[in-house]
């Protein structure tokens, strides 16, 4: 919940109520999961953008407000609700990128530190395979070798988390 609580903080005059509507969007996750249908690549992103687009909607009908934080929130809401908008562009890079350094952390115990290096520096950095190999005394075969176990075992764990 930590991403939902960092989006919700950005939303103007919501900042003290984040980790309150959080939890109101992790309560709607666990009602509503068993029922999601992932339909294309990004859906579940979607979704999730469009819960806290709502469970917002439904907090700010239940809170008076000042007029010019009404209109600023309402834009705001709007641009994150439109999926082909910038705002929901970013929402979607960094659910990604959340997901992808959970996966990280919990795939990392398995492998031994010398491949774990390798994968970080080929897959990860984007060093070219042999210069990684040259750096940490193995073969461009072994660089190779432990990105493929690494992704695969990440493939295993993340299910359909990862469009």
């Amino acid at each position: 919940m930590p991403l939902i609580r960092q989006w919700l903080a950005q939303i103007p005059g919501l900042r003290d109520e984040a980790g309150d509507l959080a939890q109101e969007v992790f309560i709607v996750l666990i009602n509503e999961i068993p029922r999601f249908r992932r339909q294309r690549e990004g859906s579940f992103r979607t979704w999730l953008r469009q819960v806290t687009v709502n469970r917002v909607r439904t907090h700010r009908k239940r809170q008076i407000r000042r007029p010019a934080v009404v209109d600023e929130v309402d834009r705001y809401l709007d641009q994150l609700a439109d999926s082909k908008g910038d705002l929901a562009k970013e929402w979607d890079r960094e659910h990604d990128r959340h997901v992808f350094q959970k996966l990280l952390s919990i795939v990392r115990p398995s492998f031994e530190a010398k491949t774990w290096k390798a994968f970080e520096r080929f897959a990860i950095d984007g060093i070219p395979a042999a210069q990684a190999a040259a750096e940490l005394g193995t073969t461009e075969n072994a660089v190779l070798h432990a990105k493929s176990r690494i992704l695969k075992r990440l493939r295993q764990e993340a299910g359909d988390l990862l469009d």
